[in-house]
């Protein structure tokens, strides 16, 4: 089976497929039927999916899956892809949250125009993002990364709401911003090395030198952008509120997590060193979005709009675990990405079941629902424990690690003030869910999600207690990122 496996090429087909079928599924929109568009995509993203699932094995076993191709050998450049111990988790969360956000969109889109682009610009979507975190070098990592800016784009200026040409504008500009940052930074590594070729460079830097903190520096903005830290998160509430709930589930669920992605492949592992001094300055950025996040989701009324600065929230922890530059933080921070992908995905799709059943979004204007939607109500309540780090869900022990790795580094009083900020979330997630679900007499009007909702919201509440309940093989494969 594994020869057979290899022989298929998974990372490549993982990226190709969708990047080369995305166009048929624009053509069956049009020419056959939406529908016919949507079962096209999924099936597609369907086989990344089962290539991450099949690849759990070799990985764990401390093995790394690489496929090279000639490319540019002018320049010296090679088409290679690579999954190893610190991609995988974000291998297999795009994969399965991509296939699951797909399969969602069936019922919520139905109705919605050009349903034949919306489905092709969400298979280059999910392309872009898998191509990041397998790229060896730089460049094409470049690349991979505006394929991921492109298509959301047009995704919420399109089929979003409010002001969507506005909000994907913003969306648009500050990330491509960031990403002009981290080209900067690419091209001076280039010129300072010699290459873009993540091994190579990782050799030649040997941990890197505190006189690389500028370079640096512009590598981080880039990611910082990207996973919204504050300040510069300010893109996110509109863009992750307004978007259309399927792509919601991929902007918080999965997107910003390449931004951390990037800092701990570029950063992290290649020039700790270079970077160790700008601790003192980004521990209190993570803290300050740690509770300027959950201050604000606290106040929300919009449901949407508390998720999503619920994100900015969540990313100050995985932050504040890697800058702890510990092996406990950063084994916490990585699973933290994992745990909160899942968790963030299901909230975000109980939102949208909410907002399909009732026609509305403003919590103060909900009520009732615990009867009528007493799915969703409990799959709401397990995504926001697991956020809030409640045991034994998936998200207590990425949190436990996290803190852990704080005193481990000898941040006593920035742990405890982190671990206060697991207050808020807890605050905002019973909040919302009182409103919504408890409070009001029971409503008779009000039916469940349909099943193509509720399914993958079914898939997602049963990984998030699986991983809680055995949580040995995503961090063992952590473990082994921080061994390399």
């Amino acid at each position: 089976m594994s020869m057979l496996i290899e022989a298929l090429n998974p990372l490549l087909l993982s990226v190709a497929l969708p990047l080369a079928f995305s166009p048929l599924a624009g053509i069956f929109g049009r020419v056959l039927h939406p529908k016919a568009a949507g079962l096209f995509a999924t099936t597609t993203l369907f086989f990344p999916m089962i290539f991450s699932i099949l690849l759990f094995q070799p990985i764990q076993g401390g093995g790394v899956v690489e496929e090279r191709f000639s490319w540019i050998p002018e320049l010296g450049l090679n088409f290679v892809l690579r999954l190893d111990q610190l991609s995988y988790p974000f291998y297999l969360l795009i994969s399965v949250v991509g296939f699951l956000a797909c399969v969602y969109s069936w019922r919520y889109m139905e109705g919605e125009r050009g349903l034949g682009s919306y489905y092709a610009l969400t298979m280059l979507f999910v392309a872009g993002m898998i191509g990041v975190v397998l790229s060896t070098n730089l460049f094409l990592f470049y690349i991979f990364w505006e394929l991921m800016l492109i298509p959301s784009y047009f995704l919420i200026a399109y089929w979003g709401t409010g002001n969507a040409r506005i909000i994907g504008f913003k969306y648009f500009a500050m990330t491509h911003v960031g990403a002009i940052s981290l080209l900067a930074g690419i091209v001076w590594l280039n010129a300072l090395y010699g290459s873009v070729e993540l091994d190579a460079l990782q050799a030649l830097l040997g941990g890197g030198s505190p006189k690389l903190l500028p370079l640096a520096t512009l590598i981080f903005i880039g990611a910082a952008v990207k996973m919204a830290l504050f300040p510069l998160h300010t893109w996110l509430p509109d863009a992750h509120a307004e978007a259309p709930t399927p792509i919601s589930v991929l902007l918080s669920g999965v997107m910003i997590k390449t931004g951390v992605y990037a800092y701990a492949r570029i950063i992290w592992l290649m020039m700790p060193s270079a970077f160790q001094q700008a601790s003192t300055i980004v521990i209190p950025l993570s803290l300050a979005t740690i509770f300027w996040g959950g201050l604000m989701a606290l106040v929300q009324s919009d449901i949407k709009r508390i998720l999503a600065y619920s994100s900015v929230s969540q990313v100050g922890y995985m932050v504040f675990g890697l800058t702890a530059f510990s092996n406990l933080g950063f084994i916490g921070g990585m699973l933290h990405v994992f745990t909160h992908g899942l968790a963030k995905s299901l909230l975000f799709m109980a939102a949208g079941a909410i907002m399909h059943s009732t026609g509305e979004r403003d919590i103060s204007k909900l009520g009732g629902l615990m009867r009528p939607m007493w799915f969703t109500a409990s799959v709401f309540l397990i995504g926001g424990l697991s956020i809030a780090g409640t045991p034994p869900l998936a998200g207590f022990f990425s949190e436990w690690l996290i803190f852990s790795g704080g005193y481990q580094s000898g941040l006593i009083l920035q742990t405890i003030i982190a671990t206060l900020g697991t207050a808020l979330t807890l605050g905002y997630y019973l909040k919302a869910f009182m409103y919504v679900f408890a409070r009001g007499e029971p409503r008779q009007d009000i039916h469940e999600a349909p099943i193509s909702m509720a399914l993958p919201m079914a898939v997602l509440a049963i990984l998030i207690v699986a991983a809680g309940v055995v949580t040995q093989p995503v961090t063992g494969v952590i473990v082994q990122a921080w061994g390399r």
